[in-house]
């Protein structure tokens, strides 16, 4: 069963289960312990589905991350210095797979862009999470050891034309 099939399979169990709880709350007036009684066994199992359903939905993230990012297999960036940070330019050159018409397959081929702004999402994101040491000092600098906080930084600068507290103001 994929992935697919168990969320829905879980969405369905969730209906199913809200529908009975409704119609047993319906009687606990009427039937008494009985009916509390099997209204909080439902409850109980509408919980756990909707606990089952999140995992499956943070499972299927998880997979669709792996394998938009398994696409890749380089990332580099090569720095132009400026006067400082913000007057640096940046040369990104990654490898992805790519389709290939005379192949017809999907194959690494190179892909190069300038500046960060310009890059592609999920470039950005294998560029964060697989390969931070890739990302220039200068902008490391920025957050020592926190890759996404770094970039996050330094693009926040680039757009305001300065680079915030504790690094001065840099005339863009």
């Amino acid at each position: 069963m994929t992935n697919k099939d168990n969320l829905a399979a879980i969405a369905i169990e969730i209906e199913t289960l809200s529908a009975e709880l409704l119609k047993v709350n319906n009687y606990i007036d009427i039937l008494g312990k009985p009916a509390m009684d099997k209204a909080n066994e439902i409850d109980k199992a509408l919980k756990d589905a909707k606990d089952r359903f999140a995992t499956a939905l943070a499972d299927e993230q998880v997979e669709a991350r792996n394998l938009r990012l398994a696409r890749f297999s380089d990332i580099r960036v090569e720095v132009k210095l400026g006067d400082n940070l913000l007057r640096s330019s940046f040369t990104i050159k990654y490898m992805k797979d790519t389709w290939d018409m005379q192949a017809k397959a999907s194959l690494p081929k190179q892909h190069e862009c300038d500046g960060f702004s310009s890059l592609d999402d999920d470039a950005y994101e294998y560029l964060l999470t697989q390969k931070p040491h890739a990302i220039p000092a200068s902008i490391m600098a920025l957050a020592p050891g926190k890759p996404a906080e770094a970039m996050a930084l330094y693009l926040r600068a680039k757009q305001r034309g300065y680079v915030g507290e504790g690094f001065g103001r840099v005339n863009g």
